[in-house]
């Protein structure tokens, strides 16, 4: 037999033997890599969720719908006003004035950055109303500003629906959509996506811990809602008396929220919101609440193109219920001063008086009519 063939004979079992200990080897290596990253992914999970539980910051299954805060005022009988729109309606008219005055009680689900998808599916709750009041802005109507949590609110499919029908651009649509699949990522970090919500809640904890949390609240202008109670607690705090570098940023804030752009066309909001007014035509009167926004945001973000095309997306939208009171508390003279705002969208104690008077008046002038006859009785009663 040749000498190389022996070698190769005698060679073969050490090779083996290489082999199997190079292949033992790697796989020892791939199982101490997946724990390596199993173990990972559990502590990072449990740090995120530590935080997020020291922050108050809680999250539903996706796969269930989130809670909102259910707020109320005036007589618990009777019919109820459905009051739909975000804390800049909340926060812009005295509710137990207007309660009084309309003689009814009124209700709210209050969700953060709320707009029409989500006053949907409140409205779609079976109670007894014969009233709605909605509230709109140039800040809610911006399709290009999205909910934070509209994916715990609306279904999935209604929002493909209305990306479809809307013809929504790709951007859009795929940030909409992202919004469902972050929905899942949370329930390994409950705050991914909120890099803002976690910047102010550590803030928060910070000056808590420092004895200063009140001073921050002026200085942020934070809107208080009594707990229950649909009524926000009177604040003079006013953005005039922000400092340049801190209207700046929270300016830069609001920019990238906004992502530069305000459209009001072409979205969801636009699909929901005329849902929305149709429905509340069926169940009684309808007043759409058209609300300011302060001198800092027009500045900035609006120009004569954007506010004709808002002229023209609240024309539209209305149109579709001819029975509705519009009540333009954007027209108010002087109510966009920034001292009548406790943030860049808010209204503070005065401009909540201002918006007030001239809520109730429209209404009180408003052309006689179930149901908003009575209510105009009741109003210039009140108002002698």
């Amino acid at each position: 037999m040749p000498t190389n063939s022996l070698v190769k004979i005698r060679d073969a079992p050490l090779r083996a033997k290489v082999s199997g200990d190079m292949g033992v080897a790697r796989s020892f290596g791939g199982r101490r890599f997946a724990a390596v990253a199993l173990l990972s992914v559990v502590f990072s999970s449990l740090a995120n969720y530590a935080l997020a539980r020291w922050l108050g910051v809680s999250r539903s299954a996706p796969w269930t719908r989130a809670n909102a805060v259910y707020r109320r005022i005036g007589p618990q009988t009777g019919p109820q006003v459905f009051c739909a729109g975000s804390s800049l309606l909340v926060s812009g008219l005295s509710w137990p004035q207007v309660s009084q005055s309309l003689g009814m009680g009124i209700e709210n689900w209050t969700v953060a950055g709320s707009s029409p998808e989500v006053w949907e599916v409140f409205q779609k709750q079976k109670r007894n109303s014969n009233t709605t009041i909605i509230g709109v802005s140039v800040y809610d109507l911006n399709e290009m500003r999205l909910t934070p949590e509209r994916a715990a609110f609306v279904p999935f499919s209604r929002s493909i629906e209305d990306l479809w029908s809307s013809q929504a651009n790709a951007d859009l649509s795929r940030r909409i959509l992202e919004q469902y699949v972050i929905s899942y990522v949370r329930l390994l970090y409950p705050l991914a996506g909120d890099a803002d919500k976690v910047l102010v809640g550590l803030r928060s904890k910070v000056v808590g811990l420092l004895g200063k949390q009140a001073s921050l609240d002026q200085h942020e202008g934070v809107v208080v809602e009594r707990s229950g109670i649909l009524e926000v607690v009177d604040s003079d705090t006013n953005v005039g008396d922000w400092s340049e570098a801190h209207a700046l940023r929270r300016l830069d804030v609001l920019r990238e929220d906004n992502h530069g752009a305000h459209r009001f066309s072409n979205g969801p909001k636009t699909e929901s919101l005329r849902r929305v007014l149709l429905q509340a035509q069926q169940q009684g009167g309808v007043i759409v609440v058209v609300l300011p926004v302060s001198q800092y945001y027009s500045d900035t973000f609006l120009n004569k193109e954007t506010n004709a095309a808002f002229e023209k997306a609240i024309s539209d939208d209305v149109s579709v219920v001819p029975q509705v009171t519009l009540v333009r508390l954007d027209r108010v003279p002087g109510i966009s001063n920034n001292k009548h705002f406790l943030d860049l969208v808010h209204l503070n104690a005065s401009g909540r008086e201002l918006a007030t008077h001239a809520f109730l008046q429209t209404i009180a002038e408003s052309v006689p009519g179930k149901p908003l006859s009575s209510m105009a009785i009741r109003t210039e009663a009140a108002m002698q």
